[in-house]
């Protein structure tokens, strides 16, 4: 499968998504359930409708997909993490600290992070993309590695030992204890004149089955069940992500239900973007 600009398709689940949907909604079903109730009522009417999606993962300009990370280890074992990246409430933080907890071997409790700032790590590019966690995740993981190669010797002399001494001992050789970590997305590139190139690093795929009632004299209205299938590849941490998908559906249900959409002589949508969300749905 080849994209409208020309990028091939790998390990594409849309189809996928798309059957599991199908079949945990019972859409077929309630599809002849909402025309009978529709036939039923006069100024009550349900929808029923699924839609599938495919997002792809980078920066389309090639030379944001980069960010560094900086890691200490400090002589009682803490570590300190700093990377490009914003905490807004999606959990970039904790899913760094898994990274580094990973690589490192040690309980998450010893990791701290510290906000982002541009003196600790420099030409941070926006959290933005939905790139934030593979991006910072990487440089994380780079620095983190580095540390823990220089800690190999210290490691196959005193298995038994553990980390706390494993640090000890390095930081009284003089080993250095820090390290700063660097991660660009590979083989990002797209040559619009040629409409060819491989813009993103891969693509996330869903598919979604809402049914809605409407109140034909009011205007009320209200979401009856909402099934989502997403494949967003291997999860960091699947709570998390999941808690994105809900919230993602919750943000664009109020921005298209509860929202006044203000448009240019032109027709362009000037009330777009995060900036613009002040009515969240709330479940009753």
């Amino acid at each position: 499968d080849v994209t409208h600009y020309n990028q091939t398709m790998t390990g594409c689940n849309i189809q996928k998504c798309f059957e599991e949907v199908k079949k945990s909604s019972e859409i077929s079903k309630r599809r002849q359930e909402v025309d009978g109730f529709n036939s039923e009522n006069r100024w009550k009417k349900r929808g029923i409708s699924l839609v599938n999606t495919m997002f792809g993962i980078a920066f389309t300009a090639p030379h944001l997909n980069q960010t560094g990370a900086l890691v200490h280890v400090y002589v009682d074992g803490s570590v300190l993490v700093s990377h490009g990246g914003v905490e807004m409430g999606q959990g970039l933080y904790i899913k760094t600290m898994q990274v580094a907890s990973s690589v490192l071997k040690i309980p998450i409790e010893r990791i701290h992070i510290q906000e982002t700032a541009t003196d600790k790590v420099p030409n941070t590019s926006p959290t933005a993309a939905s790139a934030g966690s593979d991006l910072n995740g990487a440089a994380v993981l780079n620095a983190c590695k580095i540390i823990f190669e220089r800690l190999a010797t210290y490691r196959e002399r005193f298995p038994d030992n553990g980390w706390d001494d494993w640090i000890r001992k390095a930081y009284y050789d003089r080993v250095s204890l820090s390290a700063m970590g660097f991660y660009i997305t590979p083989g990002i590139g797209y040559d619009a004149a040629t409409n060819s190139g491989h813009p993103f690093n891969y693509f996330t795929f869903g598919s979604a089955v809402s049914e809605v009632e409407i109140d034909c004299l009011t205007g009320d209205h209200q979401v009856i069940r909402t099934d989502i299938v997403m494949d967003v590849g291997s999860l960091l941490n699947p709570a998390i992500d999941i808690g994105q998908i809900e919230g993602g559906f919750m943000q664009g249900y109020g921005l298209f239900t509860l929202e006044e959409l203000i448009y240019s002589p032109e027709g362009t949508l000037y009330s777009r973007g995060p900036g613009m969300y002040h009515h969240v749905p709330r479940h009753r």
